[in-house]
């Protein structure tokens, strides 16, 4: 059955790397590297004993995994890969139990997750959407563990606008797999037209989103996705900025 195009958008959903914060280029050797080594550190500090290669290991299982999960050739499911089983298996090597590692695995994770960096405009957009009383949600394909994704939400001032997070790493499967957006759904509490995703990801947000009744919104981006994707993938609207989502909404509404 088709939606009734006047059913009003009552929640707004958004991608979060490249569309709310800085994110191409995932993932970040650097980054890694600097986490990585820190957290070497910790764990000797702990009394762990760290194998000679253990950051050669730590480097090339994650970024094998972390590009097989995207590549859909080699993960035609769209299983999320196990970033937080991967991490207690590093640790264990190092011999340090779990109990007396987590301070230091959250460092660690700290550091991964803020090389993501969120747009000036992020905070302001998302105040005024929920002061016209949209619920706000985070749809994301994001391996990172969800408490560390959420503690990177609270450490930039947003996690008191967003109402709930539907993320690939506690749902188990990465968008345009369904259950993702059956999850997003679930705690939005509302139909799908009634839904508002907004994405940078021609397949994964628009398509997708689009597939399973969503309406979608295309950030734009430069030199990410081919063009003839980001033409072709059928959004509701398009938008250059943040600040022009809820002029769309209300349209679409």
């Amino acid at each position: 059955m088709a939606h009734n195009p006047r059913m009003p958008i009552r929640t707004i959903t958004f991608d979060w790397g490249d569309t709310l914060a800085s994110n191409h280029g995932m993932p970040y050797a650097a980054t890694q590297r600097r986490a990585f080594v820190q957290l070497a550190e910790d764990l000797r500090a702990l009394g762990g004993t760290i194998p000679p290669t253990w950051l050669e290991v730590v480097f090339a299982e994650l970024k094998s995994v972390w590009m097989s999960s995207v590549d859909p050739k080699q993960n035609p499911s769209g299983a999320e890969f196990d970033f937080a089983g991967l991490m207690a298996s590093w640790v264990a090597a190092c011999h340090v139990p779990a109990d007396q590692a987590a301070t230091v695995i959250e460092r660690c994770f700290a550091t991964l997750t803020d090389t993501v960096i969120p747009f000036a405009e992020t905070l302001p957009v998302l105040t005024d959407l929920k002061g016209r009383g949209y619920r706000i949600g985070i749809l994301s394909h994001v391996p990172w563990p969800g408490d560390a994704c959420r503690a990177w939400y609270r450490r930039h001032g947003l996690a008191g606008l967003v109402d709930f997070y539907s993320l690939s790493s506690e749902v188990g499967f990465i968008k345009p797999h369904p259950a993702h957006y059956q999850d997003t759904l679930r705690q939005a509490d509302c139909a799908p037209h009634e839904l508002l995703h907004v994405g940078d990801h021609p397949w994964r947000d628009i398509t997708g989103g689009k597939a399973f009744g969503f309406r979608t919104a295309l950030r734009l981006t430069e030199h990410i996705y081919p063009e003839e994707q980001l033409a072709s993938c059928g959004a509701d609207g398009e938008i250059l900025r943040l600040h022009e989502v809820a002029a769309l909404a209300e349209r679409l509404s």
